[in-house]
């Protein structure tokens, strides 16, 4: 299968044939030797934009700590 580079403004166009599965609409290019290898760019989702971490409750994680609970002054501590 060939494709066809077309100039469009400043850019360069590559048009892709209908019988190539589209998968994505952000590509990364890389040449490698003479070959041009397109890889779909991976959505990643935001962790922080999910319902379990909207919900969480930082307070809490920290009071069921044990390393994270107050000790009791040691030594020199006792005289700040």
């Amino acid at each position: 299968m060939t494709v066809k580079l077309r100039k469009v403004g400043n850019s360069n166009t590559l048009t892709v044939p209908s019988g190539i599965k589209i998968v994505g609409s952000e590509y990364t290019v890389k040449n490698v030797g003479t070959t041009i290898v397109f890889t779909p760019v991976a959505k990643r989702e935001n962790i922080f934009s999910t319902k379990d971490w909207k919900e969480y409750d930082y307070r809490k994680d920290v009071e069921k700590d044990a390393t994270l609970q107050p000790v009791k002054p040691v030594g020199r501590e006792w005289q700040l």
